[in-house]
């Protein structure tokens, strides 16, 4: 597989889940249920931290730097 397939796929893969989580909390308000809202206020924070992980690797890799060659 070629590199730039699998930066696709991981990009849809990645708003995918954001759409999941979004659709998720929108379906919990409607519903007004406590233990939902709290599940999709983790599904939300679990996709930002995932989104600046994304970011932090990928300036990694642009800059090409390896946290563990620096001890």
């Amino acid at each position: 597989m070629e590199k730039n397939k699998l930066k696709r796929i991981n990009l849809y893969q990645f708003y995918i889940q954001l759409i999941t989580a979004i659709l998720f909390a929108y379906l919990s308000i409607r519903d007004v249920d406590i233990v939902k809202m709290f599940i999709a206020v983790l599904l939300l924070s679990q996709w930002s931290l995932g989104y600046w992980r994304h970011r932090i690797v990928r300036r990694r890799i642009q800059n090409n730097l390896n946290p563990w060659s620096r001890r």
